[in-house]
């Protein structure tokens, strides 16, 4: 979206350097189309995210796609491709036992901490309590109230389902991840096992 915005304007300065006025109007009309696709990325974010809690509801059967593994600490882990990413372009891999699933996915990976990450936690943090409103209970760990995290830069949003029985937990992390070697914004949702 961003090259598409940048391509526009610089061909609207080099073919229209003599008509500022032009270019003026033009590139307001760029910013009004492009600010109602934005929006309705950000709002496709929060019907997946949605429906994958949904489908949390029964271990996530209906989004169990091909299967893969990932590489932990030197251990072949099982998993399977989510059919549906809550972030639209990122992967979402579903863990094979289905007694305890979890779906993860990193919405966002620096290579070093920076502000760019912080904003995208936070960001990520409004939008998923304001998805899913007043029917979930939320609380945040980090350096503030946790006496095992000061001097780091670790937070974990955490949200449960308020109501009685068996609860869907969505984790959100921004931490470093030392088998990727990277910082990430990472989200995991707890789903309900598979009764046996």
């Amino acid at each position: 979206m961003f090259l598409a915005l940048h391509a526009a304007v610089q061909f609207l300065t080099l073919t229209l350097k003599q008509r500022p006025i032009m270019k003026t109007y033009l590139f307001g009309l760029i910013i009004l189309f492009a600010l109602p696709i934005a929006t309705l990325a950000q709002d496709n974010t929060c019907d997946n995210l949605k429906k994958v809690i949904d489908a949390s509801q029964e271990y996530f059967k209906e989004l169990r796609g091909e299967e893969t593994t990932l590489d932990i600490r030197g251990v072949e882990k099982p998993y399977q491709k989510s059919t549906l990413a809550v972030k639209d372009g990122v992967e979402m891999l579903i863990t094979a036992d289905e007694m305890y699933p979890e779906a993860i996915s990193y919405l966002a990976e620096s290579r070093f901490m920076s502000p760019e990450l912080q904003a995208s936690y936070d960001e990520l943090k409004k939008m998923i309590t304001e998805c899913l409103g007043e029917e979930w209970v939320a609380s945040e760990k980090d350096k503030t109230n946790d006496i095992f995290l000061e001097d780091t830069e670790y937070k974990k949003y955490i949200l449960k389902e308020n109501k009685k029985g068996k609860k869907v937990k969505i984790e959100l992390y921004m931490y470093n991840q030392r088998e990727l070697n990277k910082w990430v914004v990472e989200l995991k949702i707890f789903g309900i096992g598979r009764n046996i």
